[in-house]
């Protein structure tokens, strides 16, 4: 009779999480949720904070059983309907949707063929109408009896990386020990995630790219990208990057800078094809090609670049090598404030290239720079030590 019971309960929970009705916020519109009413969800799950935050803004929606008691159902992977469902309520409640229309109407027809359900047909329809997923995505966003699939980790980055809208960085290296797991066209998204500390992988540097992604995961994912919309004030620590080390071989054809680092752990720097090479203040018009081995450098960049350029801004992405600390000297052609203390200074050498510098509170200057005028400074990287 026990078992009987038992199994019972979890028919009726399972066909609950299907079909995905009575949810929890929808059944108390008059009561904010959070992890106490959830009889899943105790005080020190990891992600209490996390889904407290989703289940109290309507994000993530708990489930009720036929006991009266509500589940969150942390470790349950989180469908690709659901994902985008997900993100859209995230961009929603932090002011961040392009717009409230409904596009479900104008991609019927792709909706309709790849059995996308119709309660998630508006939420696809945005990510499709803003190029967060394509077209192509929705073959396999639903089995052949149209259940939805569940999402894989890296796929859930690249569609929140492009609902950010921050920028991608001229070269990127990840930490994590299965990277080379990870699909090329998604390695700068999870790179953007990671310096914006929204995805960051676990304790042993791993991402499983592949792994489908959990409710309770999705929870944090939700809370950190609410957090990163309403912080718009420039982080360098999250937009500027640096190595020092001995640069010990050279991908010409894949654009990667391998580097032993000071404290002689290794670094692989992959390059965005656009990026320009600056090497010692000067861009060197062979990308990769003609980087010295064996050399002691400092390998630095920053994604602090609009991306909404101009075609005569084009150039701007670049990555600096600098061998060796000495006074350069220049025409600084224009200044572009990020932050009370902190500028992008582009400054065009005596080849006539224009190289951006960044600016900040630690450099020192014997007074405030002036677009039109000669400056001479020392840099370290891409940073500006002193300037005159």
């Amino acid at each position: 009779m026990a078992n009987k019971m038992k199994w019972s309960v979890i028919m009726a929970l399972s066909i609950l999480i299907v079909i995905g009705i009575f949810s929890v916020q929808e059944r108390n519109p008059s009561h904010a949720l959070g992890y106490a009413d959830f009889a899943d969800v105790k005080q020190d799950h990891w992600a209490s904070p996390y889904i407290d935050f989703s289940a109290a803004n309507g994000i993530i929606n708990g489930y009720q059983l036929p006991d009266g008691t509500y589940r969150f159902l942390p470790e349950n992977p989180v469908t690709k309907e659901e994902s985008l469902t997900m993100l859209y309520r995230t961009l929603s409640a932090a002011g961040m949707l392009k717009s409230e229309e409904d596009f479900s109407a104008e991609y019927e027809k792709e909706l309709t063929e790849n059995q996308v359900a119709v309660w998630a047909q508006r939420f696809v329809a945005y990510g499709l109408k803003f190029d967060l997923l394509t077209e192509k995505d929705l073959t396999d966003f639903t089995d052949e009896k149209g259940a939805g699939i569940p999402a894989r980790r890296e796929q859930v980055a690249l569609w929140t990386a492009k609902a950010l809208e921050k920028n991608l960085a001229p070269a990127y290296s990840l930490i994590y020990g299965d990277k080379d797991n990870i699909s090329e066209e998604i390695l700068p998204y999870i790179d953007l995630l990671y310096r914006q500390a929204i995805m960051q992988g676990d304790n042993a540097k791993m991402f499983y790219p592949s792994s489908n992604i959990k409710r309770a995961e999705f929870a944090a994912i939700c809370k950190r990208v609410f957090e990163s919309a309403k912080n718009e004030n420039y982080s360098e620590e999250k937009e500027l990057q640096s190595y020092r080390g001995t640069i010990v071989s050279i991908d010409t054809y894949n654009k990667k800078i391998m580097m032993t680092q000071s404290d002689g752990s290794g670094r692989v720097i992959q390059i965005n094809p656009k990026t320009q090479i600056v090497i010692d203040g000067k861009v060197n018009y062979n990308g990769v090609v003609g980087i010295e081995t064996g050399l002691t450098a400092v390998v630095a960049w920053g994604a602090f670049y609009l991306p909404d350029r101009s075609a005569s801004d084009a150039g701007v992405l670049q990555l600096h090598i600098d061998t060796k600390v000495e006074s350069r000297t220049g025409l600084l052609t224009n200044i572009e404030k990020l932050d009370e203390s902190t500028f992008v200074l582009k400054i065009e050498n005596e080849d006539g290239d224009i190289i951006c510098y960044i600016l900040n509170k630690n450099s020192e200057t014997e007074s405030a720079p002036k677009k039109g005028t000669e400056v001479t400074f020392i840099a370290d990287g891409i940073k500006i030590l002193e300037m005159k």
